[in-house]
Formats: C-alpha cells, structure tokens, sequence
C-alpha cells in the first residue's frame, strides 16, 4: 500500500513539473556563463533569453513575461523571436548600473495556469 502511494505522488509530482516552461541564457553568446566573473560599473552584457514551451499552444502570450532589474539598466530589448526548432529567444543588453552595492540580477517570471516559467541571472561587479 505504501509503495502505490509512494508511485502515484512520484507520478503527481513529475506531472506538474512537466508542465512548466523551459528557460535558458546565453550571456555575450556564451551557455556557460562564469558566475564568479567581475564586471565593471558601466560595462554593457548581453543576454539571450531562451523560452521553449512545454505546453502547446501556451495559453501566455510572450510579450506577458515579466523581467525585473536590479543593479541593471536596460539599453537595448529585441522584440521575441520564433526560431526553427520552435523556441523563442530575445536578446538584451544591460548595464551595470553605478552606486550599487548588492549583486546584480536579471530575473524572469511567466505565470500561467500550468505552473510558467522562471530563470535568473546575477552578476558580480566592482
């Protein structure tokens, strides 16, 4: 009895998971960004932002994701873009913003009635 209860809470517990959107970067084209990397006040990163459903047709329109900045300003947004194995990528380009003394971050967040997505960048700066 406990080993069918155990399975079905697996079972439950994959379910929702598989559910949400996958979110990837890539940071000045690199997938493998060095989190320990020091950036310089002012210096500008550009980021991919990377979106493939899981749930098709996702029920959020692209343009509904949410991202907040700290530490960073945005100077440049791309608008989405479908490419041809059927994720959408954006680029922008941030800048480490002076006078700020906490790590930066960009953070990502699609919410959606089968769980969205999430992602988070932070960047290290003098």
């Amino acid at each position: 009895m406990k080993k069918r209860v155990l399975v079905l809470i697996v079972c439950l517990f994959m379910g929702i998971v598989s559910f949400a959107c996958n979110v990837s970067f890539l940071v000045n084209g690199e997938a493998k960004y060095d989190k320990n990397k020091i950036y310089k006040v002012g210096q500008e990163i550009n980021i991919t932002v990377n979106v493939q459903f899981i749930h098709n047709p996702c029920l959020l329109d692209l343009n509904e994701t949410k991202f907040k900045y700290d530490g960073l300003d945005v100077v440049k947004e791309g608008q989405w873009i479908e490419n041809s194995d059927g994720t959408h990528s954006k680029l922008i380009t941030v800048r480490i913003q002076k006078d700020y003394k906490k790590e930066c971050k960009m953070t990502l967040i699609r919410t959606c009635t089968n769980q969205g997505g999430f992602g988070m960048l932070k960047f290290k700066h003098e």
